[in-house]
């Protein structure tokens, strides 16, 4: 994904100076079986491979994270859906969202912990946009699926 991009004059008014400088932002969501650092040689051989002669290419690594993926037929996966089932009357719609939170998977290797992610808001809640929304009822709903959540566990 492509985060954002810069270069060049940013202020008001126009200016016919070629930029020196640009940049650009990425992010990538991996699945099972990619390694960060393989994925980010990877950019950065394919930017180096295409780089016209006279340009220069820098690649600055962020932050990063091990994909992880829950196994819906694990205890934990089959309570979470039982739980889903129970509160809202319906079967659970499994949807691999790329969702990115890189401890999820240092949970999982240093505690054996799976990590449930369920999620509640609705198409339109723009997450991480200004106009973010999440509903009362949902929020409450939540509250009721962790309690069903909690009594499948302990069954």
């Amino acid at each position: 994904e492509v985060n954002g991009i810069g270069g060049g004059y940013q202020g008001e008014g126009s200016k016919t100076v070629l930029p020196a400088e640009a940049f650009a932002k990425l992010s990538f969501r991996l699945v099972p079986d990619q390694s960060p650092k393989d994925i980010m040689q990877k950019v950065q051989n394919h930017l180096e491979w295409h780089c016209p002669p006279g340009v220069e290419v820098e690649v600055r690594v962020g932050h990063d994270g091990k994909p992880y993926v829950t196994d819906p037929n694990s205890k934990y996966g089959l309570a979470a859906q039982a739980a889903l089932r129970n509160s809202f009357n319906a079967e659970p719609v499994l949807i691999r969202e790329g969702g990115s939170i890189p401890i999820v998977q240092t949970f999982h290797d240093i505690l054996g912990a799976d990590t449930l992610l369920l999620g509640l808001a609705l198409s339109d809640a723009q997450v991480h946009a200004p106009n973010e929304n999440f509903p009362v009822e949902n929020f409450e709903a939540g509250i009721r699926l962790n309690q069903a959540l909690l009594a499948e566990l302990a069954k």
